[in-house]
C-alpha cells in the first residue's frame, strides 16, 4: 500500500530534483544539441553584447578560446593535466558528495568548514560558466547586467554576493561597474582572485565568514544560486538590504533541491519563505527575468507592513501550501488531449 502511495504521489506532485547529475561536454561525441531559449529575456541575451563580455572573461587572452581559457585556469591552478581537469568537472557533484561527508556538516563550524576546503566547486562553477557561454546554461549574470543596461542604469558599486570564481564580477568589471566579489569559501576567493589577476584585473575581494558588509555601500548586488546555501535567510536578507543603497537592486534566485545526498548543501527548501524574508526587510521584486527575479531596495515596512508579511508567511510558507504548489493541476489543455485520445482510441466489444 505505502509504494501504491508513493507512486501515485510521483504522479501528482512536481518533485524537485535532487542533484544536478553530471554535467555535459559540448564536445563529446554523444553530447545533446544545444537546448533552444525557452524565454524571451534569454532569447535577447544570446545576441547580445553583455553575453560577449562574459565569454570574453573566460577567455585567456582577447580572442582566445573560451574552453581553452577554463582548463588553463583549472589544470595551471590544481597542476593537473587539462584531460584530468574534464573528467573533474564532469563529475564535480560526487567530489562534491565525498568533500560534505568528510566530517559532520550539521554545526556552522563543520559547515564553514565545507566551503573553505572545498575545491569541487572550482570545477563546478568554472565549468558551467562554460556551459553558460556556449549556450547550454542558464546565463543569470548576463540577464542582470543586460536588464541593468536596458534599463539605462548607469555603473556604480556592485557586489558579486557568493562570488564563486569570479565570472559575474569580471563581467560587471568590464561594463564599468567598480566590482567586489564576496563569498565565505576561501578556497573559491583564492582560485577567483587567481584568475582575475592573471589576466590583469583588479578587485576587491570580502571573506564574508569574517567580514561584515559595509552599510549603504552598494548599487547592484547579485547572489545567484547562493541563497539556498545560507543557513538563516532572514539574517542574509537583512545583511543585503542594510548594504544595498536604497533604490538599488538586487537579483537573487534560490535552487530548491529535494532532500539527498547530492544535494546536501542546499540548505534552504523553500523558495516562497527566502523571498518573504527579503520582502520582510524591505525588498521589493519588480521583475522575473525567465526565473531570476529582481528586487529594488525600498525602505523598511512598518507594522501594518510586517503584519502583512507575517500573515503571508502563515499562508504560503506552511508545508500545505508547499504541497498546493507542488501538485499537477490538470490544465485545460491536458484534459482536452486525453479527450481527444480517449475519443479516438477504438472501442472494444466484448
Amino acid at each position: 500500500m505505502s509504494e501504491l502511495l508513493q507512486r501515485v504521489g510521483r504522479l501528482l506532485l512536481k518533485q524537485p530534483p535532487v542533484g544536478q547529475g553530471p554535467h555535459i561536454d559540448p564536445l563529446a561525441p554523444d553530447a545533446p544539441a544545444r537546448p533552444p531559449a525557452t524565454g524571451k529575456a534569454t532569447r535577447d541575451a544570446r545576441s547580445g553584447e553583455e553575453l560577449d563580455r562574459y565569454r570574453d572573461a573566460l577567455r585567456l587572452a582577447p580572442g582566445g578560446d573560451v574552453r581553452a581559457g577554463v582548463l588553463d585556469d583549472l589544470s595551471t591552478y590544481y597542476r593537473l593535466d587539462p584531460e584530468e581537469c574534464v573528467e573533474r568537472c564532469i563529475h564535480w557533484e560526487q567530489s562534491s558528495v565525498d568533500e560534505w561527508f568528510e566530517r559532520d556538516r550539521g554545526t556552522t563550524e563543520g559547515l564553514l568548514d565545507f566551503y573553505r576546503t572545498t575545491q569541487s566547486w572550482a570545477f563546478d562553477l568554472l565549468w558551467y560558466a562554460y556551459l553558460q557561454a556556449e549556450g547550454y546554461g542558464f546565463p543569470a549574470s548576463v540577464l542582470a547586467a543586460r536588464f541593468l543596461r536596458q534599463r539605462g542604469v548607469s555603473p556604480g558599486s556592485h557586489l558579486d554576493f557568493g562570488s564563486g570564481v569570479g565570472v559575474t564580477s569580471q563581467l560587471f568589471a568590464s561594463l564599468g561597474w567598480d566590482t567586489e566579489l564576496g563569498d565565505v569559501s576561501t578556497t573559491l576567493l583564492a582560485f577567483a582572485r587567481f584568475r582575475l589577476e592573471r589576466r590583469g584585473q583588479t578587485a576587491t575581494y570580502r571573506d564574508l565568514s569574517t567580514e561584515a558588509l559595509p552599510a549603504d555601500r552598494y548599487d547592484v548586488i547579485t547572489a545567484i544560486d547562493t541563497l539556498a546555501h545560507v543557513p538563516d535567510a532572514a539574517e542574509v536578507a537583512h545583511r543585503l538590504h542594510r548594504a544595498l543603497h536604497p533604490g538599488g537592486w538586487l537579483f537573487a534566485n534560490v535552487d530548491v533541491r529535494a532532500a539527498g545526498q547530492a544535494s546536501a548543501w542546499h540548505i534552504q527548501h523553500d523558495a516562497t519563505r527566502v523571498a518573504l524574508e527579503l520582502r520582510r526587510v524591505g525588498f521589493r521584486r519588480r521583475r522575473v527575468l525567465d526565473g531570476l527575479p529582481v528586487y529594488e531596495r525600498g525602505p523598511a515596512p512598518g507594522p501594518g507592513g510586517r503584519a502583512r508579511v507575517r500573515a503571508l508567511h502563515v499562508v504560503l510558507a506552511n508545508p500545505l501550501s508547499d504541497l498546493a504548489r507542488r501538485v499537477r493541476w490538470p490544465t485545460y489543455s491536458k484534459i482536452r488531449r486525453k479527450l481527444r485520445r480517449h475519443a479516438a482510441a477504438p472501442s472494444v466489444t466484448p
